[in-house]
């Protein structure tokens, strides 16, 4: 389960580092940015959020269709390009990205991948990864919610930041 604790760490940690974040979400539908702004000082470090859930909204807003035609909407190239793309938009000089596309259910997107299949891009300074994660047999709004964690988890990793 996402800890409320590692939320206001994550903000308090972006504050003191004047770190901004901006977001491409598709499976998670503006979960991960409603998880930021819900909590006090979330417009300190919050730059922008983008849904994208649609493929015509990947495409016309994030300029992907390429990507997507050739690897398929829930894939690791589709996050990757999800991540850098979403990038572009901001003009602060610290920020932190991130993507996520995947399927929750309780329809196939891509037969190629399992229900609870999700890629999450994150990209701070010069280094972009992505992380592909299964989280099967769950319920649509379990797999949200533990999509939603894992990416204020990486978040966390990414900027080297210690929870004790």
């Amino acid at each position: 389960m996402l800890s409320k604790n590692k939320t206001k760490i994550l903000i308090r940690s972006l504050i003191d580092k004047k770190i901004k974040i901006c977001v491409a979400e598709s499976v998670t539908g503006g979960k991960f940015a409603h998880e930021l702004v819900k909590h006090p000082n979330a417009s300190k470090i919050f730059d922008y959020s983008i849904v994208s859930y649609s493929n015509e909204s990947k495409i016309n807003i994030l300029d992907i269709k390429n990507k997507i035609n050739q690897f398929g909407v829930v894939s690791e190239e589709v996050a990757l390009e999800m991540v850098k793309q979403v990038s572009k938009f901001s003009h602060n000089k610290k920020v932190l990205s991130l993507s996520c596309t995947g399927q929750a259910g309780p329809n196939f997107l891509d037969k190629n991948h399992c229900l609870g299949t999700v890629f999450i891009g994150i990209k701070f300074k010069n280094s972009v990864n992505v992380l592909k994660k299964t989280f099967e047999n769950r319920s649509r709004t379990k797999i949200i919610k533990l999509i939603v964690d894992e990416m204020i988890n990486l978040s966390l990793k990414k900027l080297k930041i210690k929870i004790i």
